[in-house]
């Protein structure tokens, strides 16, 4: 009885001899490869017990097809989301102020009969939201503005996580806005993420190139992490761009000091009433001491702090009375 492996082997022989019809040039080639599956499985392509009834060829085309068709379907189904699923996802993107109004929106288009196509629901709703927010884009600017400043607040009383939360919606709302990113930076910086406080700053400059602040909001989160000579290139960038502002250049002499202190080639502390003598103190260790970096970011997240900050008013920063006592517990040996 004639088995599967003879009449493949068969139709094999009658794909390659319908070949040497078609491909001439090749012919000779093809026959001795005839001559070589007949010896080796002992058949005769003539024999009529191992012939089949379907030809080599549209066996292997229907394979393909019905393969392709399958995998086609697979992926579709598994990457599709349901317009249930697409209109929740876009809602959770418009401000709450307008969502009820974008939702009726919404209805009047499944009522019009827009969303009838599934295959082309995602298109629908993304251009949909896209027209809305732009018919709306003075109040979608005030709602950004107005988390900002609840941003601020939170920010000034050390709730930070809130205060993240309210920049993360401000940017979703209105991505444009340098101010938004430079303030979210200085929250991560409260939250100790420096790498993502420069990632935010990064984005403030591409949107406002001379933002002097998102500079030294970078160089601080440099500094943090050590990084001295990414800092200073970051806080002569902001001298730069405002060349009378104090705070930059107090910043930028901090960071050379550090620096310094880290090659242990420290410069001699300033003489200020009240403070402490900190020569020979091993600053590189006492920067990588989480108790001091906490301690110091406290006293820098209080508003009366942040307030000689921006006011430039270093005498009395320096003779803050927190940061004397701070100053005072690192000189006791």
């Amino acid at each position: 009885m004639a088995s599967n492996k003879q009449k493949l082997a068969v139709s094999i022989l009658n794909f390659l001899k319908a070949s040497m019809k078609e491909d001439a040039e090749n012919a000779e080639s093809l026959q001795v490869a005839v001559e070589c599956i007949r010896d080796v499985f002992g058949v005769d392509e003539n024999d009529s017990t191992l012939q089949v009834s379907t030809p080599l060829s549209q066996i292997f085309d229907k394979f393909i097809g019905e393969n392709n068709t399958t995998t086609t379907t697979t992926t579709t189904t598994t990457t599709k989301l349901s317009k249930e699923e697409l209109l929740n996802q876009t809602y959770s993107e418009i401000p709450d102020e307008l969502l009820e109004s974008f939702k009726q929106f919404i209805t009047i288009l499944e009522q019009k009969g827009a969303f009838a196509n599934k295959d082309s629901c995602e298109t629908v709703i993304k251009a949909t939201k896209q027209k809305f927010m732009e018919s709306k884009a003075g109040e979608v600017k005030a709602i950004a503005e107005k988390l900002k400043n609840e941003g601020n607040a939170k920010l000034n009383e050390g709730k930070h996580q809130e205060a993240l939360s309210c920049y993360n919606k401000a940017i979703l709302y209105d991505n444009t806005n340098a101010i938004y990113f430079a303030n979210r930076a200085a929250t991560y910086s409260a939250l100790q993420n420096f790498e993502k406080s420069i990632e935010d700053c990064v984005e403030a400059i591409k949107r406002n190139p001379n933002y002097g602040k998102a500079y030294t909001r970078m160089g601080s989160a440099y500094t943090s992490l050590g990084k001295f000579t990414e800092a200073m290139e970051a806080y002569n960038k902001a001298i730069e761009l405002e060349p009378n502002n104090e705070t930059f250049k107090a910043s930028l002499a901090n960071a050379e000091r550090l620096a310094a202190a880290a090659n242990n080639q420290a410069p001699a502390m300033p003489n200020i009433p009240g403070m402490p003598d900190l020569g020979g103190l091993d600053f590189g260790s006492l920067l990588s001491n989480p108790a001091i970096r906490g301690l110091a970011n406290n006293l820098m997240s209080d508003p009366k702090m942040k307030e000689m900050m921006d006011n430039g008013d270093m005498a009395s920063l320096l003779n803050n009375p927190d940061l004397l006592k701070m100053f005072g517990n690192l000189g006791k040996k």
